[in-house]
Parts: C-alpha cells; sequence; structure tokens
C-alpha cells in the first residue's frame, strides 16, 4: 500500500469515527450515556472539537479540563457546571460534556477505582451524555479499575493521525531539541523536563504515542534523524535517574547516526566548488534544501552535543564510584576532548567557549596541570569574546589551581582573586564555585603564612558548600581546616573533630570501606551536581552496608516487625558495650523506616540520645516533624510534657505512626539523678504508650537493664490509668519486649567485608578475608564489630590487600597498635608521652581493664612521676593556669616543669579524643563519668 493509499485511509478512518460520534451524541440527548474515545493527540483532538461545532449547529458542548488533582470525576463535573446551584435550569444544561485532561491525574488510578465505585450517581444526576477523551494507556487503565463503569459505555470511538502527520509531530518536538542544548552550552543543563520533553509530560506522551502507531498501524519506522532524536532524548532520561549503563546505550545509538551524516556532509562540502574563503564565509543554515547536506556545521553541532553527553555519563560515574574517579574520569576526558574537536573542525568558536568549562574541570580532578594551563589559557581567551563573567572566573581559578600545584603562591594569590573579583560582578554563581575560590584562597594564605585568614576563609568555604552535591570538594575543606588547626593553631580538638567528620563523609558516599571506630552512619545520595532541580526517585539515606550486609538486617526487619504489631508498645534494645546498637538504629532502623507504610500510616522515628534537656530536645525534633507534615501549626510554644504530648497526639490522629527512640538510655539515669526529674519522664513515658499509634523503643547496655525497674516501681504506684504500664502487663523486662544485639558470627563477618570492599572497589582476597575474620573471632568464635571496623580501616590505609602483605605486616594485633599510634598521633606530638601513659593507667598487671575516674587517673599520673623520681609529696590543688601544684623537696625545676604538664586541660584534650575515636568508653555512673579502655 503507498504512503497515499494509508493516508487516505487514515482520513477516511476519522472521518467514520467523526460521524459515529457525533449519532451517539444525538441518539443520547437528554439522557446519560458514556461514550468512550480514544485519541493520544491534542493537535487532533482539537480538530475533531471543532469539526463537531462547525457540522452541528444545535448541540451545545460543553468541554471540562479535569484538574491534575481531582479526586472524584462526579465532582469535577458538578463543580465546573455549577449543578449545585439551585438557579441553573434544565434548559442551560448542555447537550453533551466532554472531559479532557485524565491523563494527568496525579493519582490516575484511585480516581478511576471510586469511578466504578460510584457509577450509579451518574445515571442519577447527569441527563446527557458524558464523554470521556482517554489515551492508550489511560483507556487501559480504565478496563482494568473501572470495568463496570467501562460496560455502559458502547465501543470506544478512536481517532488516528496519519503518518505524515505523525512523522511531523515527532519531527517538531525533536528537531530543535540538540540546538536549543547546544545554544545553552555546559554552563546549564536544560533537562527534559526543562524542555518539556520529560516522561510525564504531555509532549513527550505524544512523540512515544507517534512512534509506536507508526510502526503499529502503518509498518513504518521513524526516520534516522528523528529516530536519533528520540534516543538522545531517552538518554537524558536515564542520565538524569542515574541509570548511567542504560542512558549510554541511547546516546550510542544516538551517536552513531550523527557520526555517519557529519562524515557524509563534510564529504560532499570537501567535493563542492568552493573556494576556501567562501567555506569560512558560508551561512550554510541558510542554505536552501538542496544544499543543506553540505552543512557540515548543521549537524557537526548536534554530534558534539552527544559526544559532551557521553562524557557526563563518565563524569557521573566517576562521581558515584570515587575509588574508579580516576579511570572514569579519563574517559569522560576523551569524550569531552571529542566534543571540542568537532567544533574546532566547524570552525565554531563561539561553541568551544560554551563547552570548553568541563573538560578544565576534568582535567584539575586528574592533576593533569600542564594541560590545564594550556587549555585554561585558551578558554580565558575565548570567553574575553564570547563568554561572561563566571565563566571568566573559572578560567581564572583553573589557573590559580595550577600556580598552586606548583607552589606559586604569590601568582596563586592574584589569580585566586581575580577570578574571585569576576564572580563577585557575575549575575549568577553556583555555591560550588564560591567554595572553591574560597578553599583555593585558604590553601594560599595558608602557605603564605596568613593562617588567621586561611581557617576564617576555609570556614566559610565549608558553610558554602553543599555537601549532598560536592562530597570530594567538600573533603578537601574539612582536611584542609584539619591540617591547619593541628600544625599551625594547635588545636588538637578541632582537628580531631574534623578528622571524625571527614571520616565519616568518606564512609556515607563511599570514599572508604570502613569507618573505624566511629558510629555507623545511613548511607547517602550524591545529587548530580548539574541538574538544578533534581528528581529523586529513591531514598536519599539508605541502611549502612555493614547492616545490609549481615544478620543485622534480618534485626531490622523483625524491629519494624514488632512496630507494625497492634500489641507490641515498646522494645527495648540491649546488648554489650560496642555491639552496634546506635548504628542498628541511626544507619539502620530510620533510614529503611522513612522507606516504609505501616498499616497505611506513615512512619515518623524520632531519636533522641541527649538527656540533659531532653524534653528540649525532643520538643524541637517534634516540631521539625511537623514542618514536614500538612498539620496546621497552632500549639503552644511552652516546652511542657503535656503539650509535647499534644504534639504527639495530633500526629497519631493524622495518619501517621510515631516511634520515640531513646538511644544509649543508660545516660538518662545518670544525669537526671533527682527523683522529681526522672518522675517526669516516667509520667510522660507512660502517657506516651497509652496513645494510639506511637511506639517507644529503649536502647542501652544490658548491664544497665536493672535501672528499667524503678520506672515500673513509680508507674505502679499511680492511680490515673493513663500513666500505668497496663499496656505492657507492668512488666516491663518481659522477654517479649526485650530484644538482644550481640557480635557478629564469623560468616556475617565474611559476608560484610565482601559487601563493603565491593562498594569502595578496594578488592581483598579470599584467603585475606578468611585469615583475617580466623584471627578475629579466636576468643569466643565471634567477631566484635568495632575490632572489625578497626582492622579494616587500617588494612585500607595502609592498601594491604593479600595475605602475604597482611602476615608481613604482623596481622590484626599489628594493624591494631598502627590505628592506636594514629589515634595517639591526634593529641598532639607535645601530648604524646601523657597520652601513653593515661592508656597504662586504663589496664592493670592482670591484663583487665579497670573504670577509673578523672581524679583516679591524675592522681595515678602524678604517682606514677613520683616513683620514677622516687621523691615524696602529694599534689595540693589547681593554680589559677589550670595546672596542678606540686609540693614537695629535692628537686629541679627543670624537672618539676615536665611534672606539671599533667594538668586536668591536657587531661581533658586527651580523654576526649580517646573517647571519640573509639579507643575508650566513657561510662556515666552515680560518682561521675568514668573510663575504660575498649
Amino acid at each position: 500500500m503507498s504512503k497515499l493509499q494509508i493516508t487516505q485511509t487514515s482520513v477516511n478512518q476519522n472521518k467514520y469515527s467523526l460521524q459515529r460520534l457525533i449519532r451517539a451524541i444525538e441518539l443520547s440527548r437528554g439522557q446519560f450515556a458514556l461514550i468512550l474515545v480514544r485519541c493520544n493527540y491534542r493537535k487532533l483532538r482539537e480538530q475533531v472539537v471543532d469539526n463537531i461545532r462547525s457540522v452541528t449547529k444545535d448541540i451545545y458542548l460543553r468541554e471540562i479540563l479535569l484538574p491534575p488533582s481531582a479526586k472524584t470525576l462526579h465532582k469535577a463535573i458538578i463543580s465546573e457546571l455549577f449543578l449545585d446551584n439551585p438557579a441553573v435550569v434544565s434548559d442551560s444544561l448542555p447537550t453533551s460534556v466532554m472531559v479532557f485532561g485524565l491523563e494527568s491525574n496525579c493519582a490516575l488510578e484511585d480516581l478511576l477505582t471510586s469511578i466504578n465505585q460510584a457509577r450509579d450517581i451518574y445515571i442519577e444526576t447527569f441527563p446527557f451524555p458524558v464523554i470521556l477523551w482517554l489515551q492508550d494507556d489511560v483507556a487501559t487503565l480504565l478496563s482494568r479499575l473501572a470495568p463496570d463503569f467501562k460496560s455502559w459505555a458502547a465501543t470506544t470511538i478512536k481517532f488516528e493521525m496519519s503518518p505524515e502527520d505523525l512523522i511531523n509531530l515527532v519531527r517538531e518536538e525533536t528537531e530543535c531539541l540538540l540546538d536549543t542544548i547546544l545554544a545553552a552550552g555546559a554552563q546549564e543543563f536544560l533537562s527534559n523536563a526543562a524542555l518539556d520533553l520529560d516522561p510525564g509530560s504531555q509532549h513527550r506522551r505524544e512523540i512515544e504515542s507517534a512512534r509506536n502507531d507508526l510502526l503499529r498501524l502503518y509498518g513504518v519506522k521513524l526516520e534516522p534523524e528523528l529516530s536519533a532524536n528520540l534516543e538522545f532524548v531517552l538518554g537524558r532520561d536515564k542520565y538524569v535517574s542515574d541509570q548511567i549503563d542504560d542512558a549510554l546505550v541511547h546516546y550510542q545509538r544516538s551517536l552513531k547516526f550523527w557520526r555517519s551524516r557529519v562524515d557524509e556532509e563534510t564529504a560532499l562540502f570537501k567535493s563542492a566548488e568552493f573556494t576556501p574563503a567562501e567555506k569560512n564565509s558560508l551561512n550554510l543554515n541558510s542554505l536552501n534544501l538542496n544544499s543543506k547536506s553540505l552543512n557540515s556545521c548543521f549537524s557537526s553541532g548536534r554530534l558534539a552535543v552527544v559526544l559532551f553527553h557521553v562524557g557526563l555519563c563518565y563524569g557521573r560515574m566517576a562521581d558515584l564510584r570515587p575509588a574508579l574517579n580516576k579511570s572514569y574520569g579519563q574517559k569522560a576526558l576523551d569524550w569531552f576532548r571529542q566534543c571540542l574537536e568537532v567544533l574546532e573542525k566547524a570552525k565554531k568558536p563561539q561553541l568551544i567557549a560554551k563547552f570548553i568549562i568541563p573538560v578544565c574541570e576534568t582535567l584539575q580532578r586528574l592533576e593533569a596541570w600542564e594541560e590545564l594551563t594550556l587549555l585554561a589559557q585558551k578558554a580565558l581567551e575565548l570567553h574575553e569574546n564570547y563568554g561572561n563573567q563566571a565563566q571568566l572566573a573559572q578560567d581564572y581559578g583553573f589557573l590559580a589551581a595550577t600556580a598552586v600545584a606548583k607552589s606559586n603562591w604569590s601568582e596563586a594569590y592574584e589569580l585566586v582573586n581575580t577570578a574571585i573579583s569576576h564572580s563577585e560582578l557575575a549575575s549568577k554563581i553556583s555555591r560550588q564555585q564560591e567554595s572553591w575560590y574560597l578553599l583555593l584562597l585558604g590553601r594560599i594564605q595558608r602557605n603564605l603564612g596568613q593562617w588567621e585568614e586561611a581557617i576564617n576563609n576555609l570556614e566559610w568555604a565549608k558553610v558554602v558548600c553543599e555537601l549532598q552535591y560536592e562530597p570530594a570538594l567538600y573533603l578537601e575543606i574539612i582536611e584542609e581546616l584539619r591540617s591547619l588547626y593541628f600544625f599551625q593553631s594547635h588545636d588538637y580538638l578541632q582537628a580531631f573533630k574534623l578528622k571524625q567528620e571527614k571520616i565519616q563523609i568518606e564512609h556515607q558516599y563511599g570514599f572508604r570501606a570502613f569507618i573505624g571506630a566511629s558510629q555507623l552512619q545511613p548511607q547517602r545520595y550524591r545529587f548530580n551536581a548539574i541538574l538544578p532541580f533534581q528528581q529523586i526517585d529513591y531514598p536519599l539515606e539508605e541502611v549502612a552496608p555493614e547492616i545490609a550486609a549481615s544478620g543485622r538486617l534480618q534485626d531490622i526487619n523483625r524491629l519494624i516487625e514488632r512496630i507494625s504489631r497492634a500489641d507490641c508498645k515498646l522494645s527495648i534494645i540491649h546488648g554489650p558495650s560496642g555491639v552496634g546498637k546506635s548504628s542498628i538504629i541511626k544507619a539502620g532502623l530510620v533510614p529503611a523506616l522513612r522507606q516504609k507504610i505501616i498499616g497505611e500510616r506513615q512512619p515518623l522515628p524520632i531519636v533522641i540520645s541527649v538527656y540533659t534537656d531532653w524534653l528540649k530536645v525532643l520538643s524541637q525534633n517534634l516540631d521539625r516533624v511537623i514542618g514536614q507534615t500538612d498539620i496546621a501549626v497552632n500549639f503552644s510554644l511552652k516546652i511542657s510534657p503535656e503539650n509535647v504530648i499534644q504534639k504527639i497526639q495530633s500526629l497519631s490522629d493524622k495518619n501517621y505512626i510515631i516511634i520515640l527512640i531513646f538511644d544509649q538510655f543508660e545516660e538518662f539515669f545518670f544525669v537526671r539523678q533527682k527523683n522529681q526529674q526522672r518522675n517526669e519522664f516516667y509520667k510522660f513515658f507512660a502517657g506516651c504508650l497509652n496513645i494510639p499509634f506511637v511506639k517507644i523503643l529503649l536502647s542501652l547496655r544490658e548491664d544497665y537493664l536493672h535501672y528499667l525497674l524503678e520506672l515500673e516501681r513509680y508507674s505502679n504506684c499511680q492511680d490515673d490509668k493513663d500513666y500505668s504500664l497496663g499496656v505492657i502487663n507492668q512488666n516491663i523486662l518481659d522477654k517479649d519486649i526485650r530484644y538482644y544485639i550481640g557480635k557478629f558470627s564469623q560468616t556475617d563477618a565474611i559476608r560484610i567485608i565482601h559487601s563493603l570492599t565491593k562498594r569502595s572497589h578496594y578488592e581483598l582476597s579470599d584467603e585475606l578475608i578468611t585469615a583475617l575474620v580466623a584471627e578475629l573471632a579466636m576468643d569466643d568464635s565471634q567477631v566484635h564489630p568495632i575490632e572489625l571496623q578497626i582492622v579494616g580501616a587500617q588494612l585500607q590505609a595502609d592498601n594491604i590487600t593479600t595475605i602475604d602483605k597482611y602476615k608481613q605486616c604482623g596481622g590484626s594485633a599489628k594493624l591494631v597498635e598502627c590505628w592506636l599510634e594514629e589515634v595517639i598521633s591526634y593529641c598532639g606530638q607535645e601530648n604524646e608521652k601523657l597520652s601513653w601513659q593515661l592508656l597504662f593507667e586504663l589496664t592493670d598487671e592482670k591484663g583487665t581493664r579497670p573504670l577509673k575516674t578523672k581524679i583516679e587517673l591524675i592522681s595515678a599520673l602524678l604517682q606514677e612521676v613520683e616513683s620514677e623520681l622516687e621523691l615524696g609529696g602529694e599534689w595540693e590543688s589547681l593554680n589559677s593556669s589550670g595546672k596542678i601544684e606540686f609540693s614537695y623537696s629535692g628537686v629541679e625545676d627543670s624537672v618539676k616543669t615536665e611534672i606539671l604538664m599533667v594538668s586536668p586541660t591536657s587531661l581533658e584534650l586527651i580523654l576526649e579524643i580517646l573517647v571519640g575515636s573509639g579507643l575508650v568508653l566513657q561510662i556515666p555512673s552515680e560518682l561521675g563519668e568514668r573510663y575504660q579502655l575498649v
């Protein structure tokens, strides 16, 4: 069948469908009827409606565009026609109502289900036919979800477009796409959504319907150019959702066409009878259709755009897989270079200026300083003619970075200040750029001896930098700051805090496999920095891989199952110190709950781990949670147990399930020692237990479980049933309430190591993993989580991947020793001797780990000094400088000075670092805080 015949058949079919539709309207005058019309294209629909109006003068058609937020079709029609207004008389009713926009409804499945359930009301209410215009996917959904309602309709009336019209539609929607992106350049990523071509848009649905209809109805495939354009659109969809491998498949298909097109045009162009001067000056876009094939620039720009997008894919893979960022970065660089080469051949300097910045950025990440210097100078020349202030700022920033790499500090200082001056004149500058300039400036100022200025600029860079977009840049800023605080300011505590923050971020974003002795954190998703408004279809926080890879995931599921049960109001998580109770809660349970719906209710986990003012902290956390819901804020600003309970009750009434999690709850008993303070919490605790859809989790060390009996005794003395523990049968330590967390089995430990090293691409041999786990499990055939993390972190730090290297380093004991030395180094060189002495004081001759207070540690340290000097005496008091005055005779001044360095200030610093590193436990007690070696 020829194209002309196909077109004529399509036209005849639509004429027949139009006649059917008009006849159906006429036959249903004055009574309800359901008429279903299938049409995938807005323009065709508008033509059909215009035709009905032109050929029928006595039909009053009323058109209703269904709002995307509409919950019921019936109410939407009623609202539009004002049928609930008594003033409306039957004479003013339409002959028929046409409903458009079903495909755009936000909750289409719910809407169609409600139509089916209330179908009889349409006959009772509407004395006219209702025409539903449906796209193919909506029609299929209507048949499945509203079969009873659909049964009222006769055969669906279909309107189809001719193949020429379908091809023109695809061409109109996609032909200018590549040119639009080419004009925008690399400075701004125009997403499909910004171009009204995202998967949910009307334009996009019509394009895909046109392609399907061409093949299904007419057996016609899209022209190669249109198919290449559509593949490019599909690739961009996959790219923005981080399905990079799929994106590359689509881009390669598009790339194949544009490469061949450019080759063909280049060959024709070379063979044409133009002088070189004519070729250079020819405005090929203005040529007539016959000579358009000679336009190598016409297709070269489009080829450059696709090449650039392939480079973006590899750059994104470098972001998502930090351990492989060098290899992926090199691939991204290769594709970006090809993009520039195509534009160079096309002699389009204004387009080169648009796409040169990503090449410079990639060279900087790869530390290719010589090549970056040359390209940044070229970029500067281009942007002086074709660029803007923001691009000039970046060019000077790249040149400053190369000067820093060569230690040309004075030159670097001038260049970075020039970059900042241009950025201040720019109409728009990203936070990533601003923080990068501040990092460069701080690094330069440090090396010029301007330490205070460097710290100020780096602290501000840390504030400006958006961690979720640029974790690598944020880590650079933190490391520069840490080094300044440690080596220049000797602020060891601040330097240590930055070090801990860096370790946690590296673990969260996949830069390191093991976190050491730090508490696990949920895994975080890195946003794509070039996407302005990123829509994420998966959680921003995920369960930590250590938990997902081990038996701990089973613990998470069991805890969620307990929370889901109506008869389980309270759960008490207990176990030995250091087995990961807090990590399970914060890096496992909480992110898992945020992805769940429990009994049609949304869980709201709220974690409390500080008890000096637990009520204030809980109230603030509740306010943040309420701010993310649809609950109107009309609560009292006064913080009291009653007001907090009112907030919790409001959440319960609004279809939420509230999970109050009190972590490290043993600390409560030592910071709230007065009965009145404790009783306030006990009353609040019992009150919350008696609110529907409120669950409570307590997490504490098992050697403190008996403290909970005090809560039980208090509640048993209360007459008010709202504050009793009847809901848990007055038995807070019941075995069905308690949930034990222990160490890892050897099988779990092996599985965890495999998972962590695979994720960070730090591969260990199977032989090494087996030997390591066996060594760590020597005592009781189980592996302590902290030991596993510490040894694993040291393995990665020393880049040990084989059993031979492991044996050469001395095994796990030697690795722990190296980790120990590193922790001691955090305390500063002048505190190194005292740090070692303190650790020795936390052991005894039997090899056990005694508990000691600060005073006991100070006394022991001073007695050690005394015994070494074979002198007598006692320490008396603290002097104004914070050091201990020590009185005895016969000690030279030099020796006395060394003794006086044992001060509470130094000890406080060392203890805070040792506790923060996980080497020493800080244990609360009635007599004050005590310390114990891990």
